[in-house]
């Protein structure tokens, strides 16, 4: 009997990881947390429901991970800025949350991911230590304000607001106005005055 020549490898998706975090964040932008069961998620990347579970454990191990990309993108996208300035930086985050508005609400969605999963905490202590650098830039925070952490809060306070109300669609009415700044920039750039 001559052998053959191709045998039958078991099947194997090279990527799975990377595919499935693909495939959740399509869902997420197309149809919203709504439509991120682990069911969809393996169905949307080709693959049995189970397959998940080597990688992520569960749907919140997924999330979290998907989450820590977010993380991952908005650093990124604030280290770039600061050579600009902190308010730079502010704008980084604030155009982050609006290019990717489903993306930034699971970020804070603490019923959707778990904040001790390692690459999460990982990821969003960076973002956070971007924010905190603001806060010790002099030109940032309240006059007479010594608390590093006051200032820190009241800095993300605004930058994170900001960014929910843009992504929201909130800030249209502040934005063009004759009394109010002529651009979304102008605006935040005058928040972190």
């Amino acid at each position: 009997m001559k052998p053959d020549p191709s045998p039958k490898a078991p099947y194997h998706h090279g990527g799975l990881p990377a595919a499935l975090l693909e495939s959740a964040r399509h869902l997420l932008k197309e149809q919203g947390i709504g439509a991120l069961g682990l069911r969809a998620i393996t169905r949307h990347a080709g693959v049995s429901a189970t397959a998940a579970a080597p990688h992520f454990g569960n749907l919140t191990g997924l999330l979290s991970t998907l989450a820590a990309t977010g993380y991952d993108e908005l650093a990124d996208a604030m280290e770039a800025a600061q050579p600009h300035g902190p308010r730079a930086v502010g704008l980084a985050y604030v155009h982050f949350a609006l290019a990717n508005p489903d993306l930034f609400t699971l970020m804070f969605r603490s019923d959707a991911i778990d904040r001790d999963h390692g690459q999460l905490a990982r990821s969003s202590a960076r973002a956070f230590s971007l924010l905190a650098a603001l806060a010790q830039d002099g030109r940032m925070g309240s006059p007479g304000t010594s608390s590093r952490a006051a200032v820190m809060a009241g800095l993300w306070g605004k930058v994170h607001g900001l960014a929910v109300l843009a992504t929201d669609g909130l800030l249209s009415p502040l934005v063009g106005t004759k009394d109010g700044p002529a651009t979304l920039d102008a605006l935040v750039a005058a928040a972190l005055r």
